[in-house]
């Protein structure tokens, strides 16, 4: 008992190392059965796929650290989306475009963050309403169809994410890194040093661990969460841009079912659902480790359908270990 206990403890203190576990255990099975998953191509289109979903990602995993959801994360993108589209087509400038829609994903996160803190309804339940009524609007400003860029793409397009040509070039067939994996990697890199190395990192998980003990010692806990809100929302929307950026056209449904990718990715990076414990870096391999998954069971010759049975699988087992690390 008192080995158990102590493996508890150590594994603990690293909430992201079963995710790197499973991920090098799944990397190694689709190397070996799954032919062509090594090559460029392959890799690259990992991270590419996984990048753009990982922006939010980060967003989702600070929020729920602090002890809440966001289910209308996939909604938010959607209108981020459209209004990038719409404006564009209408003649404004990039620039005011892409700050438009940052702005509006902005302030659907801080509604989310208003009915949480003031209405005090539990965050599942609340941004489950937001999530239905952001699409809603997402549908209203499309009028139900596609919205499309048809001008000649901008500068800006190459910036939020053109090819990484020098990655692309080094095999055959050429692979298909684009420049979301950069703004992954950034994103990723900076939320970790502000949760691991600021005050308001220390806030985030006092918030989630203990919020009457986080009050007591003077944390301002609501503005904490609302704060997470609106970044999430703002990070949503980012992901939004960016995977317009590649594909210059937004539908209706567009980050449909997102949000619960995003939930099982920082579940399966080891944050507790209960919120106070977890680390950005395991929601990052949380979510690589599902798009691997996904490209691996395509090149096995799976059937794609078996993909959420997967997931769940997965994600059941990273809350056993994520119980069993709770037992200290």
């Amino acid at each position: 008992m008192k080995k158990n206990a102590h493996l508890r403890l150590r594994l603990s203190n690293f909430p992201e190392v079963v995710a790197l576990i499973s991920f090098l255990l799944v990397f190694l099975f689709f190397a070996i059965k799954a032919e062509n998953f090594l090559s460029l191509v392959s890799l690259t289109n990992i991270l590419t796929i996984a990048s753009i979903k990982g922006i939010f990602v980060v967003g989702v995993a600070m929020l729920m650290i602090s002890g809440e959801f966001d289910l209308s994360v996939g909604s938010t993108l959607a209108v981020a989306a459209y209004i990038f589209a719409l404006t564009l087509e209408n003649g404004m400038s990039v620039e005011l475009a892409l700050f438009l829609a940052l702005i509006v994903s902005a302030l659907l996160g801080f509604i989310n963050g208003l009915i949480v803190t003031k209405a005090r309804i539990p965050s599942f339940i609340a941004t489950l309403g937001t999530m239905m009524a952001y699409r809603g609007i997402a549908r209203a400003l499309g009028g139900g169809d596609f919205a499309r860029f048809t001008g000649e793409n901008p500068y800006m397009f190459e910036v939020l994410n053109g090819e990484i040509n020098f990655i692309n070039k080094l095999g055959t067939p050429a692979g298909s890194a684009r420049m979301s994996i950069i703004w992954f990697v950034l994103i990723v890199i900076i939320a970790a040093i502000v949760m691991t190395r600021t005050r308001y990192g220390s806030w985030v998980y006092a918030t989630g661990g203990n919020r009457e003990a986080a009050l007591a010692q003077g944390v301002r806990t609501n503005k904490v969460v609302i704060s997470n809100y609106v970044l999430t929302a703002v990070l949503a929307g980012f992901a939004g841009l960016v995977l317009f950026a590649s594909r210059p056209s937004v539908d209706p449904l567009r980050g449909e079912g997102w949000e619960l990718i995003a939930v099982a990715s920082c579940v399966i990076g080891g944050i507790w659902l209960k919120g106070g414990y977890g680390t950005i870096i395991g929601a990052a391999i949380g979510i690589i480790l599902l798009q691997m998954v996904e490209q691996g069971l395509i090149l096995i010759g799976v059937d794609v359908q078996l993909f959420q049975a997967t997931i769940g699988l997965i994600l059941i087992l990273a809350v056993i270990s994520n119980v069993y690390l709770s037992r200290q």
